[in-house]
């Protein structure tokens, strides 16, 4: 994102706190086994406030006497370290790119910070990320009171939560952000009708997970924003199933949740279709009963309302539906207040997208009571119905369906905007996307 302004975004946590001083570290690498490691993740509020995308580095925001500034610990160029592991960003550059005051070594952390936490009554971090670097402020900050008790000069004598501060920020997207989710949809669009196209009984789960990843390298995004759940048949039934590697049966329905990501901004989609191309009678009315919850929670997405406000909307719909198709007895008002419907749908309507495929933004305001949609929150509406084989409760002619429709929806000034509604999600639309050649979306 080479126009997003990191220096303003840090200017607003300056706005929201109290003569402070704030220290956020960088992910770590994550060790897969032995002497390997996971590909490296950037912490997602450190990638927010510096752009910098790389490991053992740690941001500190000082506020005193009116002066903001801020510092960034970050590795040292090393030709001999870069030579295995790949170019760092140093000093210079990182100061560069970030418009910090200073840039030091991370080795001298210990040694400057000492000085950096004098003067401030509040320290903030994030209480549960990088506990190293939390316990050594701590240390660090008892150690000067100890020394400093008679000087005017003390470290800080409360910790206060400064992830509430950046996650809050982060609740809204600005232009640029938005922008670069529209683009990470073209690739995740290209994947769903892909799979459309190329799924046919008989073939692998795993063959059509390694056309998703194919399209998502490839494409204009990087990656997959998860670990993609592709479940035929009763596997659709466990909600994060990520095996991945059964056959595909005639007759059952195909669910593939699966999105990209592009700067890390992540995209959030499922669909369902069937193996075969076509739906038979009793998936198809499953399938128009979770799209009409979905499609009555979307109409209800504008600014002031509320996530819970949009749950109901979807419980309502799914409750007329189970009782229709004899999963539920009794009227809608009375499942709702027993909550029988949660056995098939038992996870929320959706959640925050943003740098985290969960985005890390509250869900209650400060008053205790539920977020309300603001112009540049995007979110997902994602409702299901879930009948398990071998579950005796549950009508014959209903096992082994799971369904789940899922779009990512921006707020805007008058409503919303459905940033995946060029993926097919109609029965007739799904069915016509199965009927495609899947090589016309490889752009080879």
């Amino acid at each position: 994102m080479q126009n997003t302004d990191f220096k303003a975004r840090r200017e607003k946590v300056f706005n929201m706190m109290e003569d402070g001083i704030a220290i956020l570290g960088s992910a770590k690498f994550v060790t897969r086994s032995n002497d390997t490691e996971y590909p490296f993740r950037q912490n997602s509020n450190f990638k927010y406030l510096t752009g910098i995308n790389e490991p053992d580095s740690i941001l500190v925001m000082t506020q005193k006497g009116g002066e903001n500034k801020t510092y960034i610990f970050i590795r040292k160029n090393d030709a001999f370290e870069e030579m295995w592991a790949g170019k760092r960003l140093g000093l210079e550059k990182a100061q560069d790119l970030m418009d910090a005051d200073q840039a030091f070594d991370i080795k001298d952390f210990e040694k400057e910070i000492p000085h950096l936490l004098l003067g401030h009554r509040n320290l903030y971090m994030h209480f549960h990320e990088r506990r190293d670097i939390f316990d050594l402020a701590q240390r660090i900050s008892g150690d000067l009171f100890n020394k400093k008790r008679k000087s005017t000069e003390l470290p800080p004598s409360e910790i206060k939560n400064l992830g509430a501060i950046v996650e809050r920020l982060r609740y809204t997207k600005d232009a640029n952000e938005i922008l670069t989710m529209k683009k990470a949809m073209i690739a995740t669009d290209k994947a769903h009708r892909a799979a459309m196209a190329f799924t046919r009984p008989g073939r692998n789960e795993k063959e059509v997970a390694a056309l998703i990843q194919f399209i998502f390298e490839k494409g204009d995004s990087q990656g997959n924003a998860y670990d993609n759940i592709v479940a035929g048949g009763n596997n659709a039934n466990i909600l994060h199933y990520i095996e991945n590697n059964q056959e595909l049966k005639d007759g059952d329905l195909f669910l593939i949740d699966a999105g990209s990501q592009l700067n890390y901004y992540a995209t959030d989609i499922t669909r369902t279709f069937p193996v075969n191309g076509k739906f038979t009678d009793v998936q198809k009315d499953v399938y128009e009963i979770v799209l009409e919850s979905q499609k009555t929670a979307i109409s209800h997405a504008w600014p002031g309302r509320t996530a819970p406000e949009l749950h109901q909307s979807v419980c309502n719909v799914l409750t007329q539906g189970l009782i229709d198709l004899g999963a539920l007895k009794g009227s809608v008002e009375e499942n709702l207040e027993k909550g029988t419907f949660r056995k098939f749908f038992p996870h929320g309507t959706g959640h925050w997208l943003g740098l985290d495929v969960h985005d890390q933004n509250p869900y209650m305001d400060g008053t205790g009571n539920p977020m309300k949609f603001e112009p540049g929150v995007i979110f997902t509406v994602e409702p299901g119905l879930y009948f398990p084989k071998g579950d005796g409760e549950i009508p014959s002619h209903l096992q082994g369906i799971g369904i789940r429709i899922e779009d990512n929806i921006l707020i805007t000034d008058k409503g919303h905007e459905n940033l995946s509604s060029m993926i097919p999600k109609e029965v007739k639309e799904v069915e016509e996307a199965c009927e495609k050649d899947y090589i016309t979306f490889l752009d080879l």
